[in-house]
């Protein structure tokens, strides 16, 4: 008897004790080697996630742009290099600009323009932005991760065998914005995201 209360005592301090904890502001990670740590502030992670899914909800309530107003923010050069092709759709709500450039034999831009207004659009958001944040990942030949960028946040992506990029940013608080470079590296697109004036 005096071995059982005794027990019961011991599971009352522990249960006591782990009551007591507050829940950690911070979490840390650390790499597989061992040798990096990155801490996050888990409040400011929630913080930044629910004004992401308002402006998911604020979305989904504007009107889409028709197909000649997405024609309209396709520019006709970029990079100095001539639109050779260009083409504009609207599939489940979501609208989307294309337009290609030819900077020089071996090197090539595409830019896409996705209007995230309306259900369709918020998805697209939802889906190709939100999905990305925070993310990280590295082999031998390529990389993808998250960025700052123009205010707010991006990620770039980069195959460092071809020098192929890739940067999505979301401009003009509705567009989101991809450019695709074909032997262009990624300080180079961002320079060209920078100057884009979509809004």
């Amino acid at each position: 008897m005096k071995k059982l209360s005794s027990l019961l005592m011991a599971l009352i301090i522990l249960i006591a004790a782990c009551n007591n904890k507050k829940p950690k502001d911070t979490v840390t990670f650390t790499s597989e080697d061992g040798k990096g740590e990155v801490n996050v502030d888990i409040n400011k992670m929630q913080d930044a996630a629910k004004n992401m899914e308002k402006k998911k909800d604020e979305l989904g309530k504007l009107t889409p742009l028709s197909l000649e107003q997405l024609k309209a923010m396709i520019p006709e050069t970029l990079m100095g290099g001539k639109r050779k092709d260009y083409n504009v759709s609207s599939a489940m709500g979501a609208g989307l600009a294309r337009g290609e450039y030819e900077i020089n034999d071996s090197t090539s831009v595409k830019l896409n323009i996705y209007d995230c207004a309306g259900p369709g659009g918020a998805g697209i958001y939802s889906m190709q932005y939100l999905s990305m944040m925070n993310f990280q990942q590295e082999s031998e030949d390529e990389y993808t991760k998250s960025i700052d960028f123009k205010g707010g946040k991006a990620y770039e992506h980069c195959n460092k065998v071809s020098n192929d990029c890739t940067i999505t940013f979301f401009s003009g608080d509705r567009f989101l914005v991809t450019l695709e470079g074909e032997n262009v590296g990624v300080d180079a697109l961002k320079q060209a995201a920078s100057a884009l004036n979509i809004k």
